[in-house]
């Protein structure tokens, strides 16, 4: 039963849930609003008209008679009690969406009334100011607090020198301003002069002499140039290394080849004798044996001493060559 008496009472016309109901408020709510904009918008025109006409020194547009309206309102609603608004009433042919849509407009008018007599509050300050300039909200301006103008002006220039420091600016862009001669892209860093200039000091303030050397091989460091030089003087020393090597092996090879034909030509000599020995050879001369072994012994001697000669020579060389090779390697 009482579910019975609810799905009833959704469709009563009177029931302030019915659809039927939400609709027509939300559509009479829509309506007011847009009046309400509207005449906003109206009142707005009319106030920047106004002022346009007393700019240019014209005789103003009376407002609207809005106060007056509001004032037999007020004296109605004091006929009829204080306090409470007189009832208002449907006219003739006028059902209940235009009922309460007329009533609408009017308390959206009244309330746009009191808005504007506050807005329009008579102001006795001139449109000019001192400066000579039209100031359209005199009131609002002299509320603000006077700037000293050299003070900010000074606070705008310190401004503009920080942001200086790290901001790219089309006026500057080439470097001009530090000298077209070296523009900021050509630097690659500091300067010799920068460095010479810079203090022996540490970060904590203590002196350090080497801090130039170290600020002049960070700078060498870092330069492209300087480490592409680096490299092309490393391949010059590696090709010197290399053909100084090559003259090495070279002399070596002809000392061998130099000594191997010594050899050759001291054991084709050693041949011939010996073939010489033979032929002088006979059983019947002892004497003669014996002088040719006494030869024979004197010339192994000979060659012994020639051996060692030429043996100490080489090694002589060699080491000077040693020597040599150890002084060129510690003046590179």
């Amino acid at each position: 039963m009482n579910f019975e008496s609810q799905s009833c009472l959704c469709k009563k016309s009177w029931n302030v849930y019915n659809q039927v109901n939400i609709e027509k408020v939300k559509r009479d709510e829509a309506i007011a609003k847009a009046k309400e904009e509207a005449e906003e918008q109206r009142m707005q025109e009319l106030d920047a008209e106004r002022r346009i006409q007393i700019l240019r020194g014209e005789i103003p547009t009376p407002l609207p008679e809005i106060e007056d309206k509001a004032d037999e309102e007020r004296r109605e609603s004091r006929s009829y009690g204080g306090g409470r608004e007189r009832k208002r009433r449907k006219k003739a042919g006028e059902n209940d969406t235009d009922f309460e849509m007329r009533v609408a407009s009017e308390q959206t008018a009244s309330s746009n009334t009191e808005r504007q007599i506050v807005l329009r509050k008579p102001i006795d300050v001139p449109l000019v100011d001192h400066t000579g300039h039209i100031d359209l909200f005199p009131q609002e301006r002299s509320q603000k607090v006077e700037k000293n103008a050299e003070a900010e002006k000074e606070a705008a220039k310190k401004k503009k020198e920080y942001e200086d420091q790290y901001t790219m600016r089309f006026s500057n862009a080439a470097g001009f301003k530090q000298g077209l001669e070296n523009p900021w892209y050509s630097k690659t860093g500091p300067t010799k002069e920068e460095v010479d200039e810079m203090p022996g000091k540490d970060v904590w303030g203590n002196e350090d002499p080497r801090r130039k050397e170290r600020e002049a091989a960070r700078i060498v460091s870092n330069d492209p140039l300087a480490m592409m030089r680096q490299g092309a003087a490393q391949v010059r020393q590696v090709e010197k290394e290399r053909k100084r090597w090559r003259e090495e092996k070279e002399r070596e090879l002809a000392a061998l080849e130099a000594e191997e034909r010594r050899r050759k030509n001291h054991k084709r000599k050693h041949d011939d004798d010996d073939d010489d020995d033979l032929e002088d050879f006979s059983l019947d001369k002892p004497g003669r044996s014996e002088e040719s072994s006494r030869r024979r012994h004197d010339d192994r001697e000979r060659r012994e001493r020639k051996h060692r000669h030429r043996h100490r020579s080489s090694r002589a060389e060699e080491e000077g060559r040693h020597r040599h090779r150890h002084k060129d390697r510690e003046r590179d």
